[in-house]
Protein backbone atom coordinates (compact mmCIF):
# COMPACT_ATOMS: atom_id res chain seq x y z
CA UNK A 1 0.00 0.00 0.00
CA UNK A 2 1.43 3.37 -0.93
CA UNK A 3 1.44 6.35 1.37
CA UNK A 4 1.32 10.03 0.48
CA UNK A 5 2.49 13.04 2.44
CA UNK A 6 0.20 15.92 3.24
CA UNK A 7 0.37 18.88 0.82
CA UNK A 8 2.00 21.03 3.49
CA UNK A 9 4.66 18.39 4.20
CA UNK A 10 5.38 17.97 0.48
CA UNK A 11 5.72 21.72 0.05
CA UNK A 12 8.17 21.88 2.92
CA UNK A 13 10.29 19.08 1.54
CA UNK A 14 10.29 20.12 -2.11
CA UNK A 15 9.66 23.84 -1.98
CA UNK A 16 10.12 26.69 0.44
CA UNK A 17 10.27 24.70 3.70
CA UNK A 18 13.50 22.71 3.50
CA UNK A 19 15.14 25.24 1.22
CA UNK A 20 14.43 28.12 3.58
CA UNK A 21 15.77 26.17 6.53
CA UNK A 22 18.97 25.26 4.69
CA UNK A 23 19.40 28.90 3.67
CA UNK A 24 18.90 29.98 7.28
CA UNK A 25 21.55 27.54 8.48
CA UNK A 26 23.92 28.92 5.89
CA UNK A 27 23.30 32.49 7.02
CA UNK A 28 23.75 31.50 10.65
CA UNK A 29 26.98 29.63 9.92
CA UNK A 30 28.37 32.70 8.16
CA UNK A 31 27.33 35.00 11.00
CA UNK A 32 29.01 32.85 13.64
CA UNK A 33 32.14 32.39 11.52
CA UNK A 34 32.58 36.15 11.17
CA UNK A 35 31.46 37.06 14.68
CA UNK A 36 33.85 39.37 16.56
CA UNK A 37 32.46 39.61 20.11
CA UNK A 38 34.75 42.50 21.01
CA UNK A 39 33.15 44.63 18.29
CA UNK A 40 29.59 44.05 19.51
CA UNK A 41 28.05 46.51 21.95
CA UNK A 42 27.04 45.17 25.35
CA UNK A 43 23.31 45.72 24.77
CA UNK A 44 23.51 44.21 21.29
CA UNK A 45 25.32 41.19 22.72
CA UNK A 46 22.56 40.77 25.30
CA UNK A 47 19.87 41.00 22.60
CA UNK A 48 21.73 38.52 20.39
CA UNK A 49 22.05 36.01 23.21
CA UNK A 50 18.30 36.24 23.88
CA UNK A 51 17.61 35.80 20.15
CA UNK A 52 19.90 32.80 19.87
CA UNK A 53 18.30 31.40 23.02
CA UNK A 54 14.91 31.50 21.34
CA UNK A 55 16.38 29.88 18.23
CA UNK A 56 17.93 27.16 20.39
CA UNK A 57 14.57 26.44 22.05
CA UNK A 58 12.85 26.19 18.66
CA UNK A 59 15.55 23.87 17.32
CA UNK A 60 15.25 21.71 20.44
CA UNK A 61 11.48 21.59 19.96
CA UNK A 62 11.83 20.47 16.34
CA UNK A 63 14.30 17.72 17.26
CA UNK A 64 12.01 16.53 20.07
CA UNK A 65 8.96 16.43 17.81
CA UNK A 66 10.80 14.65 14.98
CA UNK A 67 12.56 12.11 17.23
CA UNK A 68 9.69 9.55 17.37
CA UNK A 69 9.39 9.58 13.57
CA UNK A 70 13.04 8.62 13.20
CA UNK A 71 12.81 6.06 16.00
CA UNK A 72 9.67 4.35 14.68
CA UNK A 73 10.85 4.03 11.06
CA UNK A 74 14.25 2.61 12.04
CA UNK A 75 16.14 4.78 9.54
CA UNK A 76 18.65 5.33 12.35
CA UNK A 77 19.91 1.75 11.96
CA UNK A 78 21.32 2.52 8.49
CA UNK A 79 24.05 4.62 10.13
CA UNK A 80 25.21 1.76 12.33
CA UNK A 81 23.65 3.00 15.55
CA UNK A 82 22.45 0.42 18.06
CA UNK A 83 19.50 2.48 19.35
CA UNK A 84 17.54 5.57 18.28
CA UNK A 85 19.00 7.46 21.23
CA UNK A 86 22.55 6.62 20.16
CA UNK A 87 21.83 7.90 16.65
CA UNK A 88 20.27 11.09 18.04
CA UNK A 89 23.25 11.63 20.30
CA UNK A 90 25.57 11.42 17.27
CA UNK A 91 23.35 13.58 15.05
CA UNK A 92 22.84 16.40 17.57
CA UNK A 93 26.00 16.18 19.66
CA UNK A 94 23.85 15.90 22.79
CA UNK A 95 24.75 13.55 25.66
CA UNK A 96 23.06 10.15 25.56
CA UNK A 97 20.89 10.99 28.57
CA UNK A 98 19.58 14.12 26.87
CA UNK A 99 18.81 12.17 23.68
CA UNK A 100 16.87 9.58 25.70
CA UNK A 101 15.04 12.43 27.43
CA UNK A 102 13.92 13.89 24.09
CA UNK A 103 12.45 10.56 23.03
CA UNK A 104 10.63 10.18 26.36
CA UNK A 105 9.34 13.76 26.20
CA UNK A 106 7.94 13.24 22.72
CA UNK A 107 6.00 10.18 23.87
CA UNK A 108 4.45 12.06 26.79
CA UNK A 109 3.49 15.16 24.77
CA UNK A 110 0.53 13.48 23.09
CA UNK A 111 -1.58 13.85 26.23
CA UNK A 112 -0.37 17.36 27.12
CA UNK A 113 -1.46 19.75 24.36
CA UNK A 114 -0.70 22.95 26.32
CA UNK A 115 2.90 21.86 26.92
CA UNK A 116 3.28 20.83 23.28
CA UNK A 117 1.98 24.25 22.16
CA UNK A 118 4.46 26.03 24.43
CA UNK A 119 7.30 23.88 23.08
CA UNK A 120 6.33 24.54 19.45
CA UNK A 121 6.11 28.27 20.17
CA UNK A 122 9.64 28.45 21.58
CA UNK A 123 8.47 29.26 25.10
CA UNK A 124 9.98 26.05 26.49
CA UNK A 125 13.35 24.43 26.00
CA UNK A 126 13.57 20.69 25.47
CA UNK A 127 14.85 20.28 29.04
CA UNK A 128 11.98 22.33 30.46
CA UNK A 129 9.48 20.29 28.47
CA UNK A 130 11.05 17.09 29.77
CA UNK A 131 10.65 18.20 33.39
CA UNK A 132 7.05 19.35 32.90
CA UNK A 133 5.87 16.28 30.98
CA UNK A 134 7.47 13.93 33.50
CA UNK A 135 5.40 15.50 36.29
CA UNK A 136 2.23 16.33 34.36
CA UNK A 137 1.77 12.72 33.23
CA UNK A 138 1.61 11.77 36.92
CA UNK A 139 -0.61 14.74 37.85
CA UNK A 140 -2.26 16.42 34.81
CA UNK A 141 -3.83 19.08 37.05
CA UNK A 142 -0.34 20.51 37.70
CA UNK A 143 0.44 21.19 34.03
CA UNK A 144 -0.82 24.81 34.10
CA UNK A 145 1.14 25.62 37.26
CA UNK A 146 4.35 24.12 35.88
CA UNK A 147 3.99 26.03 32.59
CA UNK A 148 3.61 29.24 34.60
CA UNK A 149 6.67 28.36 36.70
CA UNK A 150 8.98 27.70 33.73
CA UNK A 151 9.63 31.33 32.60
CA UNK A 152 10.07 32.59 36.19
CA UNK A 153 12.36 29.89 37.49
CA UNK A 154 15.73 28.38 36.71
CA UNK A 155 15.77 24.93 35.14
CA UNK A 156 16.89 23.54 38.47
CA UNK A 157 13.95 25.18 40.23
CA UNK A 158 11.49 23.86 37.65
CA UNK A 159 12.93 20.34 37.93
CA UNK A 160 12.64 20.42 41.73
CA UNK A 161 9.04 21.59 41.57
CA UNK A 162 8.23 18.96 38.94
CA UNK A 163 9.83 16.26 41.06
CA UNK A 164 7.76 17.33 44.06
CA UNK A 165 4.58 17.15 41.96
CA UNK A 166 5.47 13.71 40.66
CA UNK A 167 6.44 12.39 44.09
CA UNK A 168 3.21 13.63 45.68
CA UNK A 169 1.11 12.00 42.97
CA UNK A 170 2.95 8.67 43.10
CA UNK A 171 3.92 7.99 46.73
CA UNK A 172 4.62 4.30 46.08
CA UNK A 173 7.28 5.23 43.51
CA UNK A 174 8.76 7.76 45.93
CA UNK A 175 9.03 5.06 48.59
CA UNK A 176 10.68 2.68 46.11
CA UNK A 177 13.23 5.31 45.04
CA UNK A 178 14.00 6.03 48.68
CA UNK A 179 14.71 2.35 49.37
CA UNK A 180 16.88 2.18 46.24
CA UNK A 181 18.85 5.24 47.36
CA UNK A 182 19.45 3.62 50.73
CA UNK A 183 20.54 0.35 49.13
CA UNK A 184 22.92 2.22 46.82
CA UNK A 185 24.50 4.44 49.48
CA UNK A 186 28.20 4.97 48.92
CA UNK A 187 31.18 7.13 49.84
CA UNK A 188 34.20 7.32 47.54
CA UNK A 189 37.42 9.32 47.77
CA UNK A 190 40.23 9.70 45.23
CA UNK A 191 42.88 12.08 43.91
CA UNK A 192 42.12 13.34 40.41
CA UNK A 193 44.56 13.96 37.54
CA UNK A 194 45.10 17.55 38.73
CA UNK A 195 46.27 16.30 42.10
CA UNK A 196 43.13 17.51 43.91
CA UNK A 197 41.48 15.37 46.55
CA UNK A 198 37.90 14.46 45.64
CA UNK A 199 34.99 13.04 47.63
CA UNK A 200 31.57 11.88 46.50
CA UNK A 201 28.73 10.70 48.71
CA UNK A 202 25.43 9.05 47.83
CA UNK A 203 22.54 8.29 50.15
CA UNK A 204 18.97 9.11 51.11
CA UNK A 205 17.66 12.71 51.17
CA UNK A 206 17.14 12.72 54.94
CA UNK A 207 20.70 11.53 55.53
CA UNK A 208 21.93 14.33 53.26
CA UNK A 209 19.82 16.83 55.18
CA UNK A 210 21.37 15.63 58.42
CA UNK A 211 24.88 16.13 57.01
CA UNK A 212 24.02 19.62 55.78
CA UNK A 213 22.48 20.56 59.12
CA UNK A 214 25.54 19.32 61.02
CA UNK A 215 28.03 21.21 58.84
CA UNK A 216 26.03 24.47 58.58
CA UNK A 217 27.29 26.02 61.88
CA UNK A 218 30.85 25.36 60.71
CA UNK A 219 30.09 27.00 57.33
CA UNK A 220 28.82 30.15 59.05
CA UNK A 221 31.96 30.15 61.20
CA UNK A 222 34.21 29.89 58.13
CA UNK A 223 32.32 32.67 56.31
CA UNK A 224 32.70 34.96 59.33
CA UNK A 225 36.41 34.12 59.61
CA UNK A 226 36.99 34.85 55.91
CA UNK A 227 35.29 38.25 56.17
CA UNK A 228 37.23 39.10 59.32
CA UNK A 229 40.52 38.26 57.61
CA UNK A 230 39.60 40.14 54.42
CA UNK A 231 39.59 37.01 52.25
CA UNK A 232 37.21 36.91 49.27
CA UNK A 233 36.07 33.30 49.55
CA UNK A 234 33.12 31.68 47.83
CA UNK A 235 30.42 29.90 49.78
CA UNK A 236 31.61 26.61 48.32
CA UNK A 237 35.19 27.19 49.47
CA UNK A 238 34.02 27.98 53.00
CA UNK A 239 31.77 24.92 52.96
CA UNK A 240 34.76 22.76 51.99
CA UNK A 241 36.76 24.22 54.90
CA UNK A 242 33.75 23.66 57.16
CA UNK A 243 33.63 19.96 56.32
CA UNK A 244 37.26 19.62 57.36
CA UNK A 245 36.54 21.60 60.54
CA UNK A 246 33.64 19.28 61.31
CA UNK A 247 35.95 16.29 60.93
CA UNK A 248 38.54 17.93 63.19
CA UNK A 249 35.90 18.66 65.83
CA UNK A 250 34.69 15.07 65.74
CA UNK A 251 38.18 13.65 66.22
CA UNK A 252 39.54 16.12 68.79
CA UNK A 253 38.68 17.72 72.12
CA UNK A 254 36.37 20.70 72.50
CA UNK A 255 32.97 19.15 71.82
CA UNK A 256 30.69 21.63 70.05
CA UNK A 257 32.75 24.71 70.83
CA UNK A 258 33.51 27.00 67.91
CA UNK A 259 36.14 29.66 67.33
CA UNK A 260 36.99 31.55 70.53
CA UNK A 261 35.29 28.91 72.68
CA UNK A 262 31.79 30.04 71.69
CA UNK A 263 29.11 27.40 71.57
CA UNK A 264 27.96 26.69 68.02
CA UNK A 265 24.30 27.11 67.14
CA UNK A 266 22.14 24.01 67.29
CA UNK A 267 21.94 22.39 63.85
CA UNK A 268 18.41 22.27 62.49
CA UNK A 269 16.85 19.81 60.05
CA UNK A 270 13.48 21.14 58.89
CA UNK A 271 10.74 18.95 57.46
CA UNK A 272 7.82 20.50 55.56
CA UNK A 273 4.62 18.60 54.85
CA UNK A 274 0.85 18.79 54.57
CA UNK A 275 -0.76 17.62 57.76
CA UNK A 276 -3.46 15.69 55.91
CA UNK A 277 -0.83 13.60 54.12
CA UNK A 278 0.97 12.95 57.40
CA UNK A 279 -2.21 11.63 59.03
CA UNK A 280 -3.15 9.60 55.95
CA UNK A 281 0.33 8.07 55.68
CA UNK A 282 0.94 9.06 52.06
CA UNK A 283 0.66 12.10 49.84
CA UNK A 284 -1.92 12.85 47.20
CA UNK A 285 -1.59 15.18 44.17
CA UNK A 286 -0.86 18.74 45.22
CA UNK A 287 0.42 17.87 48.71
CA UNK A 288 3.90 18.48 50.06
CA UNK A 289 6.28 16.21 51.95
CA UNK A 290 9.94 17.20 51.86
CA UNK A 291 13.02 18.01 53.86
CA UNK A 292 14.19 21.55 53.32
CA UNK A 293 17.22 21.81 51.08
CA UNK A 294 17.12 18.27 49.68
CA UNK A 295 13.61 17.65 48.33
CA UNK A 296 10.78 15.13 48.52
CA UNK A 297 10.77 12.14 50.85
CA UNK A 298 8.14 9.50 51.68
CA UNK A 299 5.80 10.27 54.57
CA UNK A 300 7.25 7.26 56.38
CA UNK A 301 10.58 9.10 56.65
CA UNK A 302 8.88 12.07 58.35
CA UNK A 303 7.14 9.71 60.76
CA UNK A 304 10.47 8.14 61.70
CA UNK A 305 12.29 11.46 62.05
CA UNK A 306 9.52 12.94 64.17
CA UNK A 307 10.00 10.25 66.78
CA UNK A 308 13.76 9.67 66.63
CA UNK A 309 15.76 12.62 65.32
CA UNK A 310 16.85 15.11 67.99
CA UNK A 311 17.37 18.07 65.61
CA UNK A 312 14.15 18.19 63.59
CA UNK A 313 11.77 21.13 63.31
CA UNK A 314 8.42 20.05 61.88
CA UNK A 315 6.46 22.73 60.03
CA UNK A 316 2.84 21.86 59.28
CA UNK A 317 0.57 23.58 56.80
CA UNK A 318 -2.47 23.20 59.04
CA UNK A 319 -2.77 24.63 62.52
CA UNK A 320 -1.42 28.02 63.62
CA UNK A 321 -2.00 30.69 60.95
CA UNK A 322 1.50 31.80 59.95
CA UNK A 323 0.30 34.53 57.58
CA UNK A 324 -0.57 36.98 60.35
CA UNK A 325 2.48 36.72 62.62
CA UNK A 326 4.40 39.95 63.30
CA UNK A 327 7.17 40.76 65.75
CA UNK A 328 8.52 44.21 66.65
CA UNK A 329 12.23 43.66 66.27
CA UNK A 330 14.96 42.56 63.91
CA UNK A 331 15.14 38.84 64.48
CA UNK A 332 11.52 37.88 65.07
CA UNK A 333 10.54 34.92 67.21
CA UNK A 334 11.47 31.32 66.57
CA UNK A 335 8.12 30.47 65.02
CA UNK A 336 8.31 33.39 62.59
CA UNK A 337 11.82 32.39 61.57
CA UNK A 338 10.67 28.81 60.95
CA UNK A 339 7.70 30.06 58.91
CA UNK A 340 9.93 32.27 56.71
CA UNK A 341 12.37 29.42 56.14
CA UNK A 342 9.45 27.12 55.31
CA UNK A 343 8.06 29.57 52.77
CA UNK A 344 11.41 30.49 51.18
CA UNK A 345 13.45 27.29 50.70
CA UNK A 346 15.48 29.06 47.99
CA UNK A 347 16.45 32.62 47.03
CA UNK A 348 13.32 34.69 46.34
CA UNK A 349 14.95 36.67 43.52
CA UNK A 350 13.25 35.55 40.31
CA UNK A 351 15.42 33.17 38.31
CA UNK A 352 17.81 32.45 41.21
CA UNK A 353 17.41 29.08 42.85
CA UNK A 354 20.28 29.12 45.34
CA UNK A 355 19.51 27.10 48.48
CA UNK A 356 22.77 27.44 50.42
CA UNK A 357 23.86 30.48 52.40
CA UNK A 358 20.42 32.13 52.41
CA UNK A 359 20.00 35.29 54.49
CA UNK A 360 16.88 37.05 55.76
CA UNK A 361 16.31 40.42 54.06
CA UNK A 362 14.01 43.05 55.54
CA UNK A 363 11.98 44.66 52.76
CA UNK A 364 11.18 47.55 55.12
CA UNK A 365 14.29 48.71 56.96
CA UNK A 366 14.19 48.16 60.72
CA UNK A 367 15.73 51.63 61.10
CA UNK A 368 12.58 53.04 59.48
CA UNK A 369 10.32 51.42 62.10
CA UNK A 370 9.91 48.26 60.04
CA UNK A 371 8.53 45.17 61.72
CA UNK A 372 9.56 41.54 61.38
CA UNK A 373 6.75 39.62 59.68
CA UNK A 374 6.06 37.24 56.84
CA UNK A 375 5.09 40.22 54.70
CA UNK A 376 8.29 42.22 55.36
CA UNK A 377 10.96 39.51 55.39
CA UNK A 378 12.25 37.22 52.63
CA UNK A 379 15.19 34.89 52.29
CA UNK A 380 17.68 35.63 49.50
CA UNK A 381 21.20 34.44 48.72
CA UNK A 382 24.25 36.36 49.93
CA UNK A 383 25.03 37.65 46.42
CA UNK A 384 21.62 39.23 45.91
CA UNK A 385 21.52 40.43 49.52
CA UNK A 386 24.71 42.39 48.88
CA UNK A 387 23.26 43.84 45.67
CA UNK A 388 20.05 44.92 47.40
CA UNK A 389 21.77 46.29 50.52
CA UNK A 390 24.77 48.04 48.99
CA UNK A 391 23.77 48.74 45.37
CA UNK A 392 20.02 49.22 45.86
Amino acid sequence: MSTTSSPRASQRRNGTGFGALRDTVGVLRGFVRDLEPGCVGARDAKDLIELFGEMSRLCGAAVTLLAPRVADTKVWAADGARTPAEWMSRATGAPMGQAIGMLETAERLSGLPATEAALRDGRLSADQARAITHAAVADPSAETELLATAPRSSLRGLEERARAVRDAARPAETEARYRAAHAGRDLSTWVDTDGAGRLTWRGTPDALAGLKAAVLPFVKEQLTLARREGRDESYGACAADALCALADAASGPGGGAGTGGKRRARPVLRARFDYSGYVRGHTEPGELCEIEGVGSVPVSVIERLAGQHPIVDLVLTRGRDVTHIAHLGRSGDTFLKAAIEWRDPHCRIEGCHATDGLEIHHITRVADDGISSLETEVRICGHHHDLVTHKH
